[in-house]
């Protein structure tokens, strides 16, 4: 198989995964990597899940794709493989962390989304090519999936598990952490509602999910509705060319330099923007 690597003094290695707690020195990657640098959801959860948790898992990758964002897991079975499909579903491309070399499909039932994902996404691993499935592996790639993404949500889970490892470790990585509220005769639903129960946001219906994550357009609307001019001149052009330099902005715009480069500072700030080495991009 053919693929990249990308290492930690990398320009492209995203700055969210590198401010993490141990993050990965080097990532083997193939496909997309443009996906990294979006503000992502991670959705996780069991792969013994119901039904319903599938349905779920799916369901909200959908809404998380229709507005323009990646959908980051880890290929299992269960929940993991229903957002990864919701998200390809929907046209957007989705991004895959494994425990394995990437010339390992694990577990095998997934070959026909690893296929997938290998031309319509982005697979990623710290480890080595040829590197099996060992159970110690997964836990250490679950800090990968949560350092990747702006948020997690927890579909399934029971109170020990990787989901609820990968909802720890989101909280200690500063990541907002979202929960859809389980069956309580269910034993993988005692992890998802006692993080409810903790704190977590629970997801209550489909039709908000964009909003609640912040990642819908309204919002975005509205919070653009109260910036100065100025302010909107910067998103303009980030919004028209994603990855655009205060230079670039400033030559474009008129603004000084000095003054770009404020304005997008306080953008930042504000949550509206985030910058990857220069380049400025949206983050909501």
């Amino acid at each position: 198989m053919d693929m990249d690597i990308l290492r930690i003094d990398d320009a492209d290695y995203p700055a969210h995964l590198r401010s993490i707690k141990d993050p990965p020195l080097r990532l083997y990657y193939k496909g997309d990597l443009s996906l990294i640098n979006k503000p992502a959801v991670a959705i996780v959860g069991t792969r013994r899940c119901s039904p319903y948790g599938r349905w779920a898992a799916k369901e909200i990758a959908k809404r998380v794709a229709g507005c323009g964002i990646p959908v980051v897991s880890g290929m299992a079975e269960g929940i993991d493989s229903a957002a990864h499909w919701g998200c390809l579903e929907s046209g957007m491309g989705t991004v895959a962390v494994f425990g394995t070399g990437l010339d390992v499909c694990f577990p095998g039932s997934n070959r026909q989304l690893y296929a997938k994902i290998a031309s319509c996404g982005l697979m990623l691993t710290e480890y080595e090519p040829g590197t099996e499935g060992l159970p110690g592996h997964f836990p250490q790639r679950n800090r990968i999936i949560s350092g990747l993404a702006k948020s997690v949500v927890v579909v399934e889970g029971a109170i020990k598990s990787g989901s609820m490892i990968t909802a720890k470790l989101a909280l200690e990585q500063g990541r907002d952490v979202y929960a859809v509220p389980g069956n309580i005769n269910q034993p993988n639903s005692i992890g998802v509602n006692k993080l409810i129960a903790d704190g977590a946001f629970p997801i209550m219906e489909l039709e908000t999910v964009p909003e609640l994550l912040g990642i819908g357009s309204g919002r975005l609307r509205r919070l653009i509705d109260r910036l100065t001019d100025e302010e909107k001149i910067i998103i303009g052009n980030v919004l028209e060319a994603p990855g655009i330099t205060a230079e670039e902005i400033a030559l474009n715009s008129g603004l000084e330099l000095r003054t770009a480069s404020f304005l997008t500072s306080a953008l930042e700030l504000k949550g509206l923007v985030f910058t990857q080495g220069r380049r400025i991009y949206m983050a909501k």
